[in-house]
């Protein structure tokens, strides 16, 4: 039996013999800097892209005086700016670039830029995490003050299920509560959360009546045994508790997180995520620049 080609595989694949310009945020620590201009080394091993680095001076010179002669590449671009979240985006408005990975630059400053630059009032990221065993899904929401109604996490559900179908998959999809229904009862707000979820069910199976889409109520563990390819959590905030635990705690990994519903690829990572998000995040973006 072929084993089925992983998330991150899938990318992959879409992203061979792509020829993109991707920038990515520096950041004030010299060691994360570093880490993704190194990052940015081994993907371009694989990858005819270009990678712009936007970030302040000292940041740049702290880089170049770090790098040995056989770590210069002229597909490494530095783009030096005051301002790495205004002239990152800039770039991306005026085609400059074909995609944006946030790096290390700050997501306070960031956002609002993207909601900016893009007349966004809200915005919904799409994760692609990998449990410890190696099991990888796209989750969300990841943000705090994402998906906090009914009615966004419906439009949440639309932009991700056309995101895993363009890369030719069947959408699996795990809405998760506050509880069991048998919970119904003990608590206002595990009630709405129940409640809720049972809607969202409600409303995709009457206009998809074959959509591939369940109710697992407070059991994450029977989204990823029924190896389901994308997990809705009951908010934001339990959202990023969820991905905290399982990437920072629980031995998991991000690769990066997909702004939807905007036209330019933008991707989101940590700023002190390992190698391998960075990696992730230059996958994505390629793919989705293409």
């Amino acid at each position: 039996m072929v084993k089925a080609m992983s998330l991150l595989e899938i990318f992959k694949r879409e992203a061979r013999d792509s020829k993109v310009r991707i920038g990515i945020g520096l950041g004030t620590e010299g060691k994360h800097n570093l880490k993704i201009y190194r990052t940015a080394l081994s993907f371009l091993e694989e990858s005819k892209s270009k990678i712009l680095l936007f970030g302040a001076k000292p940041q740049v010179s702290q880089i170049q005086d770090a790098l040995k002669t056989s770590e210069i590449n002229e597909n490494v671009l530095f783009v030096e700016t005051k301002n790495p979240y205004i002239e990152i985006l800039k770039f991306l408005v005026e085609n400059k670039i074909d995609s944006i990975i946030r790096g290390c630059i700050s997501s306070s400053e960031f956002l609002p830029q993207v909601k900016l630059s893009f007349n966004k009032n809200e915005l919904h990221r799409l994760a692609l995490l990998e449990t410890s065993k190696g099991f990888q899904f796209f989750y969300g929401p990841v943000g705090i003050d994402e998906c906090n109604t009914y009615e966004d996490k419906v439009e949440f559900i639309k932009k991700a299920e056309s995101i895993i179908t363009s890369l030719k998959l069947k959408p699996k999809i795990s809405v998760l509560s506050g509880g069991r229904i048998s919970d119904i009862g003990r608590n206002p707000q595990v009630d709405k959360s129940i409640r809720e979820a049972e809607k969202i069910i409600s409303f995709f199976k009457n206009k998809q009546p074959s959509m591939d889409i369940i109710h697992d109520k407070v059991l994450i563990e029977n989204s990823i045994r029924n190896r389901s390819n994308l997990i809705i959590a009951p908010d934001g905030i339990s959202g990023n508790l969820i991905y905290r635990t399982l990437v920072h705690l629980g031995g998991g990994r991000a690769y990066g997180a997909i702004y939807m519903g905007i036209k330019k690829p933008i991707i989101d990572t940590s700023r002190v995520g390992g190698p391998s998000e960075i990696y992730g995040g230059l996958l994505i973006a390629s793919t989705l620049s293409s």
